[in-house]
């Protein structure tokens, strides 16, 4: 089951790096991102929304490599980098065209074989300070 779950997280990434039409078949109806901002509807649509509005209006160029992945019962850790170019402002950060690179690590929950929940870690200021060079 752990090589499913994290295949599953595979097939999300390279979704959401996609057009995202088969987001469906990989997050439940109920699919909630602790992440995202307040507002997005659960499931497949905030998702949608999610990377096509939120981040599709800040960054470009989105690229995710997935560095190693940790799988136990319905859990999965996937250890990546995103690397994106700032494009949008954001708040008071006027888009300069910076090169963003951003290690992360996010935390899956399964169901039913679809992912039900999820969890991001990320450092938030390093983030900001390199939006801001």
């Amino acid at each position: 089951m752990s090589e499913a779950n994290k295949a599953l997280v595979r097939r999300y990434y390279a979704e959401a790096m996609g057009d995202l039409s088969g987001i469906g078949q990989l997050v439940a109806n109920t699919f909630v991102d602790h992440h995202m901002p307040p507002g997005l509807p659960p499931g497949p649509e905030g998702v949608r929304r999610f990377f096509k509005d939120v981040l599709g209006s800040i960054f470009s160029g989105m690229k995710i490599d997935i560095e190693f992945m940790l799988a136990e019962g319905d859990k999965v850790d996937c250890h990546f980098v995103v690397t994106v170019k700032h494009i949008g402002d954001f708040g008071d950060i006027k888009a300069k065209g910076n090169v963003i690179r951003l290690p992360a690590i996010s935390t899956f929950r399964i169901e039913n074989g679809k992912l039900a929940e999820a969890w991001e870690i990320y450092d938030k200021d390093s983030l900001l300070q390199q939006m801001r060079a």
